[in-house]
């Protein structure tokens, strides 16, 4: 089962579900942890550092002249985003 799938199945048993109720709060974490799980591209502009595309840390560091050196081999944001840098490597 791929991950979107799973999300669209919790989804489904959320509809129905009290919007305070303890359950349906769960069914919303656990989706949001399984989107950290699919890999996101950075926001990366010129000049600027990459940015995680869940909670806008920094994934970059200044080289000193205005470019920035891009964490490539990071694979996981602090926050557990999983990130897709696949046309920077």
């Amino acid at each position: 089962m791929k991950i979107e799938d799973a999300i669209e199945i919790i989804k489904e048993l959320t509809n129905g579900l009290n919007e305070n109720g303890y359950v349906k709060q769960a069914n919303n974490l656990a989706i949001e942890a399984l989107e950290k799980q699919i890999p996101k591209r950075p926001f990366i502009e010129p000049w600027n550092p990459a940015l995680c595309p869940c909670c806008g840390d920094e994934l970059s560091e200044s080289i000193g002249d205005g470019y920035y050196k891009h964490w490539v081999s990071l694979k996981f944001c602090d926050c557990g985003q999983a990130l897709d840098w696949e046309e920077l490597e």
